[in-house]
């Protein structure tokens, strides 16, 4: 009797780990198919909703609503004369960056940049995955697009506000407007004509700088060796006047951020210019002349060695304690 028992009690046992081995498998089954439900998801919305490569207006335009903050002052009649002048010209194609498609005017004094929005924009597939376990990736991610939006905007609008004659910017559209009433033909590098009407992008307007490799590479070919290093100690110059105004710029490759119009240095990419008031203090920006220096001597080294004594002289001077400093003598 007691034998009968202990079968019934160990079939009831392998019933129990028949069912619950089932069981398992079947959630196994069940997730594997979840996943490959995902996957064919996320690929079908990324294949039609694929964008043409290169330029188009379709990626420079947004679904931004008007805020105040990115609002700024009219401009004198003079001023709204001599914007309207600059875009009523055509535009080409010049490059493309992180964060902007730039343009270059027909007379090559200005560009106009449009906003990458691929960028600013969360992805649509994103919105529309409600599946466990995804939430914390998904909330991530809109919320880092927002914030880059939200980060990129601010340091235009300060850049324009504050630091208008360093950034060479002359005009920032950040709102969708109705009043400026431009139409600009934009050419993409393949020669394709865009009609864009400016009251519905996102844009600025900024003074084309020479860059500062390509200028010191022309005086540099030209014998011109004296105004060569009167470019490298005006580059640092101005890195270290700006920190000295309370404003730092969290690019990586900030050494090919500034150009020239003229004599006067250009902070051109304004992207990541943000206000620290830490800037102000020399251990800061004797950091800041070191970063832009180690990158401007990795092209030196390769290109013009002749310069690096030069440079490092020109760094020193400005890294020294404000006490020990003297002023640069050109003579």
């Amino acid at each position: 009797m007691m034998a009968i028992t202990q079968k019934k009690i160990s079939f009831s046992k392998t019933q129990k780990k028949s069912s619950l081995s089932s069981m398992q498998q079947k959630q196994r089954y069940f997730s594997l198919f979840v996943g490959i439900v995902i996957c064919v998801f996320i690929f079908t919305v990324t294949i039609f909703a694929k964008k043409p490569v290169g330029f188009s207006l379709a990626k420079i335009r947004s679904p931004f609503e008007k805020s105040s903050r990115w609002e700024i002052d009219q401009l004198p009649a003079y001023a709204k004369e001599e914007l309207h002048g600059i875009l009523s010209q055509d535009f080409n194609y010049l490059g493309s960056g992180a964060q902007c498609y730039a343009f270059l005017s027909a007379d090559g004094k200005y560009v106009l940049k449009f906003f990458k929005m691929k960028h600013l924009i969360p992805k649509k597939w994103l919105k529309l995955i409600p599946f466990p376990g995804f939430e914390q990736y998904r909330f991530k991610k809109i919320d880092t697009r927002i914030l880059h939006h939200q980060e990129l905007f601010a340091s235009y609008k300060m850049a324009y506000d504050e630091l208008k004659e360093e950034t060479g910017l002359l005009f920032i559209h950040l709102n969708k407007s109705k009043h400026l009433k431009l139409h600009v033909k934009l050419y993409d590098r393949m020669g394709h004509c865009y009609v864009a009407n400016l009251d519905d992008y996102e844009f600025v307007v900024q003074k084309k700088t020479e860059m500062i490799r390509a200028r010191i590479a022309d005086l540099m070919e030209v014998g011109k060796r004296e105004e060569a290093l009167e470019t490298i100690h005006l580059l640092f110059t101005q890195v270290v006047d700006q920190c000295k105004k309370g404003y730092i710029d969290r690019d990586s490759g900030i050494s090919h951020n500034y150009g020239f119009v003229d004599n006067q240095v250009i902070h051109f990419d304004t992207g990541r210019i943000v206000k620290d008031e830490r800037a102000k203090e020399p251990s800061y920006y004797q950091r800041e002349v070191l970063r832009v220096g180690r990158k401007l001597e990795s092209w030196l080294s390769i290109h013009y060695p002749i310069l690096l004594p030069d440079l490092e002289e020109v760094i020193n001077a400005l890294i020294a304690p404000p006490s020990q400093a003297e002023p640069l003598s050109r003579e």
